[in-house]
């Protein structure tokens, strides 16, 4: 029998287009990362990047 891993805090894919913020002639460029919520993901890039969201995906569940 095949069980799913059921998590407390649900991780999601974030993505964002972002643009770095020490280059001078900015080129937009897509970013992803894994967190429980869209702030703690900004968190994670906003001291390098000036961030727009552009989605979030569930996380594939993990299957036994």
């Amino acid at each position: 029998m095949a069980t799913t891993l059921t998590l407390s805090h649900p991780q999601f894919i974030f993505i964002f287009a972002a643009v770095r913020r020490s280059v001078h002639k900015p080129r937009v460029c897509m970013l992803r990362t894994v967190a429980a919520d869209e702030r703690t993901a900004r968190r994670s890039l906003v001291r390098d990047y000036v961030l727009s969201f552009a989605g979030r995906l569930p996380v594939a569940e993990v299957r036994a």
